[in-house]
């Protein structure tokens, strides 16, 4: 009888709590939870739902100042509040009639959003049968930074209306958390924090398989400048395969819609494998950009992306992803405050989901760090690109390097691998390399090809190339021609 006592008790006890929490109505957006991280000095919006018509009013401990607000018609309400020196903990009050919520451990730092697809989603302990070098030590070592890097790891499904709002909460980043977060996210983070000293907050929302069209809206790629041609390709995609998220709008929809506005520094994406083949990539993504800083209210919002890596994509004598990834580096032009990072060197033959994450992160943290914060790298992190070329009458090939500081070299500092090729019957041969003593120089020639007209570097979806600077920066795909194939 006791046993069966309480267990009505604790039913009604749920019950009550149930009709209290009901009857409350104050709710927030579950971006606002505890151990959220706050971009440090600036404004940033507060934000969730009510009674229509009641006041409510939020204080920061930070601060100790109290901003308030009315909960309008459509039942949702907004404050902006401002945020000091980075820091914590700290505690966020919300009050509504007799209504109160009261977030805990809210820390002050840096936020970034990260998304994209399956290699922005791999987590630090990799897919099945796909390592991330180094799992082991970064999830064990993962205790010492728990506090300091915390985790919003988005997996709303897609929708066909906009939502208001994602069920998820922060975490800390202890080994639990750590071994299931996006690996290039979190080491990102951890670079950040512990060059900063201040608390970093990763927003990860990530879809494997994912195309770029279902994180916009129809109006953005409608605007896109792309032509009617283009845009039935992307239509007909959408009724040829049902088993990814290939609609436009469905991400959106359920994962960035709630998201938009959040106080956050910038925003890091690596995607494209879904659209190879594209050729009107660079438009759509300098469309996403804009649709995104736009709901985020800030037109220069910082935007750091990844080339594609070199993998064999069926064929890998085939072409298709280099010329995609010329497409990728076309948006810089038309996208203010974005950065790419090439990842030339860091594919795998047998895996489109490459090992070395932290190489990747490393990167983007050095862009940010130089582009972002303004802070020296004690190098440069623009990757190298050609000058000048020129086909010297001995039949070499010179080609001179921009942003290599004297120390262009190959991976394994002996054999460039990499480089083709053609004459005037526009067939490619391999070629050998060599980097002259200046460092910024590579004589290119190839037995095959006694006269070339055209040089290509990188320029199959899998070649093993390995040019890059002292400091670990690959060159990117590049060719002298225009060629079509």
């Amino acid at each position: 009888m006791k046993y069966i006592s309480r267990i009505l008790a604790a039913i009604i006890a749920v019950f009550f709590t149930a009709e209290a929490g009901n009857a409350q109505g104050l709710q927030m957006s579950h971006l606002f939870s505890d151990h959220a991280v706050l971009q440090r000095e600036t404004s940033v919006p507060v934000w969730g739902w009510g009674e229509p018509g009641k006041g409510v009013a939020v204080k920061c401990s930070w601060n100790g100042k109290t901003v308030k607000t009315t909960v309008g018609d459509d039942g949702a309400w907004k404050v902006w509040v401002n945020t000091g020196e980075a820091g914590g903990p700290y505690t966020v009050t919300v009050k509504s009639g007799k209504d109160k919520l009261v977030l805990q451990d809210i820390m002050l730092g840096e936020v970034w959003v990260c998304s994209g697809q399956s290699n922005m989603e791999m987590p630090v302990g990799g897919f099945g049968f796909q390592e991330v070098e180094g799992s082991r030590d970064a999830i064990l070592d993962s205790y010492e930074t728990a506090n300091g890097i915390r985790v919003f790891n988005i997996k709303t499904w897609k929708r066909t209306a906009p939502e208001k709002d994602v069920k998820n909460v922060w975490e800390l980043s202890t080994p639990g958390v750590t071994a299931y977060t996006s690996a290039v996210a979190y080491f990102f983070a951890k670079r950040l924090h512990k060059s900063l000293d201040v608390p970093v907050g990763i927003i990860v929302n990530a879809w494997g398989g994912s195309r770029i069209e279902p994180w916009m809206t129809n109006e953005a790629i409608d605007a896109s400048g792309i032509t009617a041609e283009e845009r039935a390709a992307i239509d007909a995609i959408v009724e040829r395969e049902d088993r990814w998220p290939e609609t436009p709008e469905l991400i959106w929809n359920g994962r960035v819609a709630p998201v938009v506005g959040y106080g956050a520094k910038g925003f890091l994406w690596y995607q494209g494998c879904s659209n190879i083949g594209q050729k009107c990539y660079d438009k759509l993504q300098t469309a996403m950009v804009k649709l995104w800083r736009e709901k985020w209210g800030r037109g220069d919002m910082p935007f750091i992306y990844a080339l594609l890596a070199p993998y064999e994509h069926g064929d890998m004598n085939g072409r298709w992803r280099p010329f995609f990834v010329e497409t990728q580096m076309r948006a810089l032009k038309t996208t203010p405050a974005s950065w790419a990072v090439s990842l030339e060197t860091l594919g795998d033959l047998g895996t489109i989901h490459p090992s070395k994450k932290r190489e990747v992160a490393d990167m983007m943290f050095a862009t940010a760090m130089q582009n972002v914060y303004g802070m020296g790298t004690g190098f440069t992190v623009d990757y190298p690109q050609p000058k000048s070329i020129d086909f010297l009458e001995d039949g070499r090939v010179k080609i001179k390097f921009t942003n290599v500081w004297s120390n262009l070299m190959s991976i394994t500092a002996r054999d460039v691998v990499g480089f083709e090729l053609a004459g005037d019957d526009r067939s490619f041969f391999l070629a050998d390399a060599q980097v002259d003593w200046d460092g910024e120089t590579v004589y290119v020639k190839s037995a095959d090809v006694p006269r070339p007209v055209a040089v290509r570097y990188g320029f199959r979806n899998w070649m093993g190339a390995n040019l890059q600077t002292s400091y670990g920066i690959p060159v990117p795909p590049f060719r002298s021609d225009d060629w079509e194939y």
